[in-house]
């Protein structure tokens, strides 16, 4: 049994998809991992890039073909065919630091918590400068299969940081939402809400890539799939109603919801600011009410707390402002 399977979402990146599956090659443990190269209806080079690497080793990396279905649907496809002990992801134009990933198949090998969090790089796509690392905590190091529960004020990990075993994902049918941006927050979230114990590695193994034109987090991406968060942060707040594992784990789960609530107000402000973008955006703000009174008084700032008691009538304004202050402070880190 391989003891780690990596599911690459690879949709049209022939330009970084080289890169990403360079720090396979190099690795010292490849034979312990699986690959899988989810193609997602490219039409590009991307299957040709992939099937030099397949070439190079079979036995670790291997191609997937379907249909266009997005991030999500490349997800449900790896968990499907998954063959390792735990589950991780990759998107095609980010990689993994060769030499952490060597250490950490040796610890995921003595390992047996449900998931296991690392911290995380980002780094510049001009010139590949790490600008930050992200999870680095010294209050975690040392824990090793630990009830989830008993870690004072848990924070959901990003999905960079998280690897789950994969009995975990397939026993709990765990699916993503298809056709739908922003996903990695569903896959967190009901990743934790079916694991139990947890453990912390302490190296950087995911180094995500910043400036990459079209992300989902520039402005642009935002202007373009702004609908598909509200759709994936409605349904995760029905999902926290209904199926949290306990009550504890349900202000696990809050936490991160709260972060995505803030963030689609900060969405809405970086639309072109139109009566319909208010409206919907008046919409959201009392289904969000209907759905969690807890998440719905979560301070959220001041031009929120102003256009809920102006009936959102001054939209235009207070969103230029907002817009010019997250600009200011890189709150879309990807768009300089």
């Amino acid at each position: 049994m391989k003891v780690l399977s990596v599911s690459i979402a690879a949709y049209n990146v022939e330009s970084t998809l080289d890169e990403c599956l360079r720090h396979f090659s190099g690795c010292k443990n490849i034979a312990d991992i699986d690959v899988m190269i989810i193609n997602d209806g490219s039409s590009d080079g991307t299957v040709d890039i992939a099937k030099k690497y397949v070439k190079k080793i079979p036995d670790s990396i291997r191609i997937i073909n379907k249909d266009n279905g997005g991030w999500g649907s490349t997800v449900n496809m790896g968990i499907a065919e998954a063959k390792g002990k735990y589950f991780k992801q990759l998107d095609g134009d980010d990689y993994y630091d060769t030499d952490n990933l060597d250490r950490f198949i040796d610890y995921l090998k003595r390992c047996d918590s449900d998931i296991v969090i690392t911290p995380f790089c980002h780094y510049e796509d001009n010139g590949g400068v790490i600008t930050k690392v992200f999870g680095q905590n010294d209050s975690l190091t040392g824990y090793s299969n630990i009830n989830i529960e008993e870690v004072t004020d848990l924070y959901p990990p990003a999905m960079h940081a998280l690897t789950v075993r994969t009995s975990i994902l397939k026993d709990n049918n765990i699916k993503l939402m298809e056709h739908c941006f922003y996903t990695d927050v569903e896959f967190v979230i009901r990743s934790l809400n079916n694991s139990r114990t947890v453990s912390y590695f302490e190296l950087p193994i995911y180094y995500y890539r910043l400036g990459r034109d079209g992300q989902s987090m520039s402005v642009s991406g935002v202007r373009k799939h702004y609908k598909d968060h509200v759709k994936m942060l409605t349904t995760m707040i029905e999902y926290m109603n209904k199926e949290s594992s306990s009550p504890i784990m349900k202000e696990i789960i809050e936490r991160r919801i709260i972060d995505a609530v803030m963030y689609q107000y900060k969405f809405f402000m970086a639309l072109s600011k139109t009566r319909k973008h208010k409206h919907e955006m008046r919409a959201f703000d009392q289904k969000l009410k209907s759905l969690s009174e807890e998440c719905y008084n979560q301070n959220y700032g001041a031009p929120i707390k102003i256009l809920r008691r102006t009936n959102f009538s001054g939209y235009s304004v207070l969103s230029i402002i907002k817009n010019y202050q997250d600009k200011k402070n890189e709150v879309f880190l990807y768009e300089k």
